[in-house]
């Protein structure tokens, strides 16, 4: 006879436990090399997630002591170094160098899938030249890699993001994802106004 193991919890009272569907729950659970325990993470999570409404194709973050495991749906690229992403629209033209100005919409999640920014929310595109450390490690590598009118979804992994303590806005390593659009891509150069005086203009 065939054994099929079920937690407690997962049969309802008053109810045969349902085989069928247990067997294909550890099925799926096994082809997405989760142990029991990850399997129960990632239904919380996803029960989070649509409570704040996160996007279709949202990662799931199975969390275990320090470490963190990264769940993503099919067609998402991970880079060596970690970073995580997927071109939803890739854009046309060249991808933008250091010393070039992008001009850029985004929205940020958390690991749960709720929204931390958006320039959307603002109504007002960001513009940032890159290669002067002024953004996210990992944003500004998922920035590079795109197209004038691509979207991209860029997920951070710690090691690429925001640096944490007091004296910052984040208090612990988190994941990040952030929502890339992409508008335009300008070149700058030193233009020298007087003796004295020199400015970067983009065009």
């Amino acid at each position: 006879a065939e054994v099929v193991e079920m937690l407690f919890d997962d049969v309802e009272v008053g109810r045969a436990p349902d085989l069928v569907a247990q067997k294909n729950r550890v099925a799926e659970r096994t082809e997405k090399g989760l142990t029991e325990l990850e399997q129960k993470a990632v239904e919380n999570n996803q029960r989070i997630k649509t409570y704040n409404n996160a996007p279709a194709e949202f990662p799931t973050f199975v969390r275990e002591g320090y470490d963190v495991k990264c769940i993503t749906a099919p067609g998402f690229v991970t880079q060596d170094d970690g970073l995580v992403y997927k071109d939803f629209i890739v854009g046309e033209g060249a991808t933008p160098e250091d010393g070039q100005e992008v001009t850029f919409n985004y929205t940020a999640y958390n690991e749960s899938g709720g929204t931390i920014d958006s320039t959307y929310r603002k109504n007002v595109p960001a513009s940032t030249r890159l290669g002067i450390k002024g953004m996210i490690p990992g944003f500004e590598e998922g920035l590079k890699g795109m197209k004038e009118g691509g979207r991209r979804r860029v997920v951070v992994p710690p090691e690429l993001g925001p640096p944490i303590g007091p004296a910052t806005f984040f208090s612990s390593k988190q994941w990040e994802v952030f929502d890339i659009e992409l508008i335009k891509i300008k070149s700058c150069q030193r233009v020298q106004t007087n003796i004295m005086v020199s400015s970067v203009v983009c065009t």
